[in-house]
């Protein structure tokens, strides 16, 4: 294993490739980037963390080491700590997590004065100032403003504005019953948020630091819910990663209820109350499902795809005035003004999709285009990446497939192998030695052969 290092943040398994020592050189690097843009020789930066036990050494290393102002926001979820660095006009923000990767990990999430995570060019700054730093020295004495509650509070203000009080009235009146499952991680302020608003919330894995399933909210790590929501008559289930950025669903019948419908259902409601579809925009990221695409079409709204990562979309979305956006691959919506994926507020969205159509939420999915979305992770060897990609193309392109490239050699490379089907591959740029494959069809069958046949075109390409 190495540090994984890219516009995505800094990860790597704490102790090991990612030490104290190697997050004080990166923060450093992104401190000397900071001053450099914000034009200061003191610029405010506010700080955060997920709930992994590494998360307060690393705090703790980098608050003794930089020379700066910082508002300490404590435990909470990345979305939080974005708006934190907004509401308190600080010059940037470092969020300590791995998101989606194991209790084990840890890593970095840089932000600009906007609380977003920073560009690939300007991330690219941050690696390199890391890079030439030759050393550094502790801070003797420091004031360092702890401001956990108030930022938690602001959060919940901010998203509920957003929700809207007309939807926030029909949620309170729907007297919807769920179960929400944080697995330890900072969206345990979820439950106290969707009570306020009289949702019957029922917690489970409440307990921060415990984490009892595998951080990424999948199809298997979600299904024992099913039990859970039998047993408490609850209407589903929600699960999240560790910083709260990615919810996905588990519906009452046991089905799972993937990002990508998450965000159909999101762009549904959303351009239903914005008016003629023509020039409104919907961003994307280039692994996600054709069903988003669908939806927006219904309403002439159109789509923009860009390579995955956040940061990439937000850009897009900004530049384009688009009024949602989203990675349907990975369970979290934006919707401005969030500048982030947001786990919490994509649940109450679909909480007041729920009380607005007085239905249930298996039954308002069943209104939406049918598409089956297949995943595989593949190890591989890193030094092959390029040859890989290459041998790709070659394959489909003899079979005249229209090719699509974003982020060019180290980005998404996606096969149009139809109107309604594609093949997607990209190397991880969160987990080492991972490929990615996605087929997408609005069949069935098409999706499975799609998948079968790109693992065997990856394999050969592998050996």
């Amino acid at each position: 294993m190495a540090l994984m290092a890219s516009f995505s943040g800094i990860r790597g398994i704490y102790g090991k490739d990612l030490t104290d020592s190697v997050a004080v050189k990166y923060a450093h690097g992104y401190y000397s980037f900071l001053k450099d843009k914000a034009g200061k020789s003191n610029p405010t930066i506010v700080i955060g963390a997920d709930t992994r036990p590494s998360g307060v050494k690393l705090s703790d290393a980098i608050l003794g080491l930089i020379d700066c102002n910082f508002i300490d926001v404590g435990i909470a979820p990345t979305p939080a700590i974005e708006l934190a660095v907004r509401h308190f006009n600080a010059d940037g923000g470092i969020i300590i997590t791995a998101s989606h990767n194991e209790p084990y990990w840890n890593g970095f999430k840089f932000l600009g004065s906007d609380g977003a995570v920073l560009s690939e060019n300007e991330m690219n700054l941050v690696i390199n100032n890391a890079k030439s730093l030759k050393n550094f020295h502790k801070i003797q004495e420091r004031k360092i403003l702890e401001r956990n509650t108030e930022a938690i509070s602001k959060y919940a203000d901010f998203i509920l504005k957003i929700a809207g009080r007309e939807n926030l009235e029909r949620i309170k009146g729907s007297k919807q019953r769920i179960v929400i499952d944080p697995n330890g991680g900072t969206a345990v302020i979820a439950k106290r948020i969707l009570e306020k608003i009289g949702v019957e919330a029922i917690g489970v894995n409440m307990a921060y630091g415990e984490f009892n399933r595998a951080v990424e909210p999948t199809e298997d790590s979600l299904i024992y819910l099913k039990n859970i929501i039998d047993g408490k008559n609850a209407d589903f289930a929600a699960g999240f990663d560790c910083d709260a950025d990615r919810v996905e669903i588990l519906l009452k019948n046991g089905k799972f209820l993937s990002g990508n419908y998450l965000l159909a259902l999101a762009v549904d409601e959303i351009l239903s109350m914005a008016g003629s579809g023509q020039n409104k925009v919907v961003v994307v990221n280039d692994a996600t499902s054709n069903v988003v695409r669908d939806v927006a079409q219904k309403f002439g709204a159109k789509i923009r795809e860009v390579e995955v990562g956040e940061t990439n979309v937000i850009e897009e979305m900004y530049k384009s005035k688009a009024v949602v956006g989203g990675e349907g691959s990975s369970g979290g919506v934006i919707i401005p003004p969030s500048k982030c994926r947001d786990g919490i507020l994509t649940l109450l969205m679909i909480l007041s999709i729920v009380a607005k159509k007085e239905q249930k939420l298996e039954d308002i999915i069943d209104e939406l285009p049918k598409y089956f979305t297949l995943r595989k992770k593949l190890e591989f060897n890193i030094t092959k990446h390029n040859g890989i990609k290459k041998h790709i193309k070659n394959y489909y392109s003899k079979k005249g497939a229209e090719i699509r490239e974003t982020g060019g050699i180290k980005g998404g490379l996606k096969v149009i192998t139809g109107k309604n089907s594609f093949v997607w591959f990209r190397a991880s740029r969160t987990e080492e030695d991972v490929f990615r494959i996605i087929s997408d069809s609005n069949n069935e069958k098409e999706a499975q052969k799609l998948m079968e046949e790109s693992i065997e075109v990856f394999n050969k390409a592998n050996e």
